[in-house]
């Protein structure tokens, strides 16, 4: 468990992102009112795949991505806990790489700094895109 990454790190990032990743999905699901859509559209003879995939997960877009998001920032900023078990991530690289060489460590942070705008991009298109759908009413054959 110790010798690799994959389960000391996995475990200790899940510890880590845990509280940021409920909040955020607590706030999306506190803002639809689940109780009346899962009856409404159990009511109408969806199951409950399709009640999950075509009426919750779609509500609840934007709060996932936040969480996801976070997590993504918590795991790109952590440097403690990969450094004191001797692991190679991405912050341990940036230190040694700011070490021995300055111009390549700030070209590197600023990508991330990208990536993380890019991420929030995301998070705003898709919350946006969300709000687009147009619906027809008294439009029939």
């Amino acid at each position: 468990f110790y010798g690799t990454p994959w389960g000391f790190l996995v475990a200790s990032y899940v510890i880590l992102a845990f509280p940021y990743v409920f909040f955020s999905l607590d706030a999306g699901f506190r803002s639809i009112d689940v109780h009346t859509l899962t009856e409404a559209s159990r009511n109408l003879g969806a199951s409950w795949r399709t009640t999950l995939t075509r009426v919750i997960l779609p509500n609840i877009r934007v709060a996932a991505l936040s969480g996801a998001f976070l997590t993504l920032a918590i795991v790109m900023g952590e440097f403690t806990i990969a450094s004191l078990s001797a692991f190679h991530t991405f912050p341990t690289y940036l230190q040694l790489l700011n070490e021995s060489q300055a111009y390549p460590a700030a070209a590197a942070t600023l990508m991330s700094f990208g990536i993380t705008w890019l991420a929030m991009l995301s998070i705003l298109l898709v919350g946006r895109r969300g709000g687009q759908r147009t619906v027809r009413v008294g439009v029939g054959r």
